[in-house]
């Protein structure tokens, strides 16, 4: 089968997780089937992105965007119902540069990754199309609104109400649609939801494994980790929660915090201390995993399956997180993730003081994680459920071709 995959970002380096979900699918697919990549990119990427894409793409098709046209389609959105986000990856001359590689390639079926790249294949009718949804992208922005600054706040509400409604439209587009949660499917708000397939993220367990090559944890100071894109508003918000609330209540003495991520924003960047370390982006994340004590992630916003969770997991690293974070994870498993769960910053610091008062129970814990992660968090598990997607969705085109000529004649 021939698969033309379609991403609003080049997926290298894995730096954000759309681009997390797209290699290791795009990786997994290539196994056996012929995979085509078209990305929009804002500037051209460096040879390591693409050494990095090539053994797993036959083909690769990168259209840059244009900045100037891209402020104009955010004003013009200002009078669309469409989301925000929909005008701003959007633009005519992506959409005739596709439609052209698409002829040339002939694809067997298209994945397109996220709501805001729908636009382009939605109306291409001659050949099966699934849609990732990954996120409740709406869900999301609804609860970013909370946290916006007053005179944003509007945008956000009216972004959250496109979206939705966008969701839904976008749905019956498609002849697939997957997922990464059931807690995601839930939010979206189309009568059929159930028909969305999850098709969780998993982890490369041979890659993120604690080895004698890494750093190990030293026993002072006690060093808790955060990890992200630290400009994404929900990993914001929980960096400054751990920092502010949680860090002042613990009864552990000279505890360390590490943040550690790509494009740290200004107030991630205004928590450095003696006791706070931002460190921006790390070539190889392992390091900071295996030089921590407990990953901690008290995240109260956002959507999906966190990767962050899984990759310290797979590092034997505990973790202490939210209900939140919790309900992203796959609910059909045997078994919940060996993790410590509490919402207020009370909690939080109370089950991070278990931790690290007990060696015994850190490094059980740990080792339960790396554990659950094997079983459960599998790429090539999560390729096999969008390979199901597929062949259905293929399926169901050519009976709806047959059915159409049926009754046509």
């Amino acid at each position: 089968m021939k698969i033309l995959v379609l991403t609003s970002r080049l997926p290298w380096p894995l730096d954000k997780g759309d681009k997390l979900r797209a290699y290791h699918l795009i990786k997994q697919l290539s196994k056996n089937h012929e995979v085509c990549l078209f990305s929009l990119a804002e500037k051209r990427p460096d040879d390591d992105a693409l050494d990095a894409l090539r053994p797993y793409v036959s083909d690769m098709h990168i259209e840059f965007i244009s900045p100037w046209k891209r402020w104009m389609r955010l004003i013009w959105a200002l009078f669309s119902r469409k989301p925000f986000q929909i005008h701003w990856f959007y633009q005519r001359q992506v959409h005739d540069a596709l439609r052209l590689w698409q002829t040339s390639i002939s694809p067997d079926v298209i994945l397109c990754q996220l709501v805001r790249m729908a636009e382009y294949v939605k109306d291409s009718h001659d050949v099966p199309r699934v849609l990732d949804y990954m996120d409740a992208l709406s869900a999301g922005i609804a609860r970013q609104s909370n946290l916006a600054p007053p005179l944003l706040r509007w945008i956000y509400r009216l972004e959250f109400r496109r979206l939705r409604s966008y969701e839904v439209t976008v749905f019956d587009y498609f002849d697939g649609r997957t997922i990464i949660s059931d807690a995601d499917r839930s939010l979206i708000q189309h009568p059929e939801k159930q028909l969305i397939e999850v098709v969780p993220n998993g982890i490369d367990a041979a890659f993120f494994k604690r080895s004698e090559n890494l750093s190990s944890k030293t026993e002072k100071p006690k060093t808790l980790l955060f990890t992200g894109n630290m400009s994404y508003p929900p990993n914001v918000d929980a960096a400054v929660q751990l920092v502010e609330q949680i860090l002042p209540k613990l009864t552990t003495p000279d505890v360390h915090v590490v943040i550690a991520g790509t494009e740290p924003d200004a107030r991630v960047k205004q928590l450095v201390s003696n006791r706070v370390e931002v460190t921006g982006w790390i070539p190889d994340i392992r390091q900071a995993y295996a030089a921590a004590d407990v990953f901690v992630a008290p995240l109260r916003i956002g959507t999906g399956q966190q990767n962050k969770i899984l990759e310290a997991m797979s590092m034997e690293l505990p973790c202490v997180t939210t209900q939140h974070v919790l309900r992203g994870f796959p609910k059909e498993t045997d078994e919940n993730p060996p993790m410590l769960v509490a919402d207020s910053a009370e909690r939080l610091a109370a089950e991070i003081d278990a931790l690290l008062g007990n060696s015994e129970k850190c490094l059980r814990t740990g080792q339960l994680s790396r554990a659950w992660v094997e079983k459960h968090c599998d790429w090539f598990q999560s390729a096999q459920k969008l390979e199901h997607t597929f062949v259905h969705s293929t399926v169901d085109q050519i009976e709806a071709t047959v059915w159409n000529r049926t009754t046509s004649a």
